[in-house]
């Protein structure tokens, strides 16, 4: 038998490896402290750039007055309840489930469900195992749309055979007798959503201010998705009562407060709506002063009128602030906050008071007129001794406020065939007609001094070489007969212009037509921080030239290509009734970039003198104080007892397509200035599809000056 001896390890090779063990172990130790010591602070740096992310701040909105200071538009605060979804992490809840559950078939169904949140309580506190029937009887449409997209959800993953499972629903079952029952056992054995749980909060805030939901769950998942570390904003602009309930019932819920934001509002309304236009919510921004934007509060912006035009000086400096947070999106802490500057003021030439004069002088609704649809048109009241904008009106209106609040009024404007958000006085060209005229005899007097002389017959009938052309008289089937130029304006006569116009040509018309600045920059909204200039701007049509005689003589009635808006026409009446000057309209009186800064003034601009003798101006101007101050003139009805008023009436005939045909239609326009000897008032006149000038806007211009008259002290203000 063979006898197994230990045989003894050599002491060298035990001390050895030992020795290879112990210096593995100083190895490691050495890594560790190295990682652990010397580069803690990089590696905390690099933890804190992660988690670290920058909120922009949206500032508090300037304002914007009128001329006496009274506020047009105002930043209020927006009390909103708010929903900080960041811990809304709770444990599983089968009411949360059935809520998302449900919320995903009403997507795809396209109906809501027949039943509500309270029978699902009570269904998951009674019978939560039994079937929840959540729509019944389905109708044939809505029953093979549900059909079609349960098949869409179900579809299984690339490379697999196996449908798609959703938790309570059967596979096998999408719809029983016509109805979508929920298994709801199945769903309280599963964990919660974030999102689950937010929409179950805010079920059961509405239920308890008695408010419906103003939130649709894809929104909020939305926002855990992109925006997660900022409060939803789960209803906005809620009133005192509304504040009162959910702080009576609601403030211990965990995960919701009450949240405040700028918000705009504008006191005068319609009144003055296109002009100072109004605020949405802001595009969300990405980078601010050259530092990459992580979260955006989106604040508000100007979208229309002053408001956007002026959106830079009105919106302020926006702030920031770093806040940490964890890889689930969970705030962790405030790191450092910039506060946000507030945004600068405009104050405007605008009185409130005449403006709410005129805008209720256009909705003055004659004889003949329909009371079914809203009146269309446009007033613009300046200062022609500096071009100062006192009103500017655009008819019909809308409420900026309702605009900026509800969705739907946006959408129901969207279908307004009446266009209640186009800036007529402003954006809208429309042919003059004969208060072009005016313009067309400047421009003969200057040719010719004596002009105002000439005698011309207004027969009729009247043609231009083969084509028969009408004086308005001539529709009546009268005639003005011989007249000279005075009388030709004061009866607005055409056969006047039509001999006149072939005597002149085109040119002396198109060179004075440009000196009024027709077709050309108005310089309404200039910037505030640069010199004034001239731009090469087309604004309206001048014709640069006539084609054939018919042409000329259609010009210089104001018809064929040419076109002006009221703003333009009123520069043209303060010209005329200044004495020459052409101003260029100033609608920002002053203007500061921010609250507590003084205002800087942004100056009158006269554009040029118009090259015309004073001689050919009291002429055409005893012409215009014919047309209202005369037995014979065209805007009789525009009179005013005790003031001396200057005007011109046009009716620019167009065409138009009504229910498939295209009809002849007419644009009645007023242009006027007062009182006659000192003028301090210069004001266009415009109703779409109108009788006349003097018909449909005489008695609207008649009041307007009525009010202005009183306002200013002038007439003696009528008791009752």
């Amino acid at each position: 038998m063979k006898v197994r001896r230990n045989r003894e390890t050599s002491p060298l090779i035990l001390w050895g490896v030992s020795a290879l063990m112990l210096f593995g172990m100083a190895v490691l130790a050495s890594e560790l402290w190295k990682l652990q010591v010397p580069r803690k602070s990089g590696f905390e740096a690099e933890f804190l750039q992660q988690s670290v992310r920058r909120v922009r701040l949206p500032a508090v909105r300037g304002k914007i007055y009128d001329t006496h200071g009274l506020c047009l538009a105002d930043s209020v605060p927006n009390y909103c309840i708010a929903i900080y979804t960041e811990e809304m992490r709770a444990p599983r809840s089968a009411v949360a489930n059935t809520l998302e559950l449900l919320h995903e078939i009403w997507a795809r169904v396209g109906l809501p469900p027949d039943i509500t949140y309270r029978d699902i309580q009570k269904h998951l506190l009674l019978t939560p195992d039994e079937p929840l029937v959540a729509w019944k009887q389905l109708d044939d449409e809505s029953l093979a749309r549900w059909k079609r997209k349960f098949e869409e959800w179900t579809v299984p993953p690339k490379g697999s055979r196996r449908r798609h499972k959703v938790a309570g629903l059967d596979l096998g079952k999408p719809v029983q007798d016509r109805s979508i029952v929920l298994e709801t056992s199945a769903l309280k054995r599963r964990g919660t959503s974030t999102a689950a749980n937010t929409l179950e909060l805010v079920y059961e805030i509405s239920e308890h201010i008695g408010i419906p939901r103003a939130i649709t769950f894809q929104q909020i998942k939305d926002h855990i998705y992109a925006r997660r570390p900022l409060p939803l904003l789960a209803w906005k602009n809620i009133d005192e009562r509304t504040m009162a309930r959910w702080a009576d019932t609601c403030s211990s819920l965990a995960g919701t407060d009450i949240y405040c934001q700028a918000d705009r509002y504008y006191p005068q309304g319609e009144n003055l709506a296109h002009l100072v236009g109004f605020t949405l919510e802001a595009a969300s921004t990405r980078e601010e002063a050259g530092e990459r934007v992580h979260f955006d509060l989106r604040g508000i912006e100007g979208k229309k009128g002053l408001e956007g035009t002026y959106n830079n000086l009105l919106e302020g400096e926006p702030g920031s602030r770093l806040v940490q947070i964890d890889v689930s999106g969970f705030h962790y802490r405030d790191l450092q906050t910039k506060p946000s500057q507030p945004g600068g003021d405009l104050q405007l030439t605008i009185d409130a008071n005449i403006q709410r004069f005129a805008v209720e002088a256009l909705a003055l609704r004659q004889a003949g007129e329909p009371n079914d649809i809203p009146v269309r048109g446009a007033v613009v009241v300046l200062d022609p001794n500096n071009g100062d904008v006192l009103a500017m009106v655009s008819a019909p209106s809308f409420d900026p406020n309702a605009y900026m609040q509800s969705k739907t009024y946006r959408q129901a404007l969207l279908k307004d065939t009446s266009a209640r958000t186009f800036h007529r006085a402003v954006f809208g060209q429309y042919p003059p007609g004969s208060i072009f005229k005016p313009i067309v005899f400047l421009s003969a007097l200057k040719e010719n001094s004596g002009y105002g002389k000439t005698i011309h017959k207004c027969k009729n009938p009247y043609h231009v070489g083969r084509r028969r052309m009408k004086c308005w008289v001539h529709s009546l089937h009268g005639e003005h007969g011989k007249i000279d130029l005075r009388e030709a304006l004061m009866y607005s006569c055409n056969v006047y212009m039509f001999e006149m116009a072939q005597e002149l040509g085109f040119e002396p018309i198109h060179e004075m037509a440009e000196q009024f600045g027709m077709g050309q920059y108005a310089g309404l909204f200039p910037d505030l921080s640069a010199e004034p200039a001239n731009k090469a701007l087309k604004y309206g049509n001048l014709p640069a030239t006539a084609l054939n005689a018919i042409d000329l003589c259609n010009m210089a009635i104001g018809q064929g290509a040419i076109t002006a808006s009221p703003l333009q026409m009123a520069m043209v009446t303060g010209a005329i009734a200044n004495g020459g000057t052409l101003y260029r309209p100033r609608l920002v009186k002053k203007w500061r970039t921010a609250p507590d800064e003084e205002y800087s003034v942004n100056p009158t601009w006269a554009n040029h003198r118009l090259d015309v003798p004073i001689e050919a101006l009291e002429l055409v101007r005893g012409g215009m104080y014919d047309v209202v101050q005369h037995a014979n003139g065209t805007a009789r009805k525009a009179r005013v007892p005790g003031i001396s008023i200057a005007g011109k009436t046009g009716t620019a005939q167009y065409r138009k397509r009504v229910d498939g045909k295209v009809v002849n239609s007419v644009h009645t326009w007023m242009i006027s200035y007062a009182p006659f000897d000192f003028p301090r008032y210069a004001i266009a006149f415009l109703v779409e599809d109108g009788v006349s000038g003097g018909n449909t806007i005489g008695p609207r211009l008649s009041a307007l000056y009525q009010n202005i008259f009183e306002y200013d002290g002038t007439l003696d203000k009528e008791e009752g």
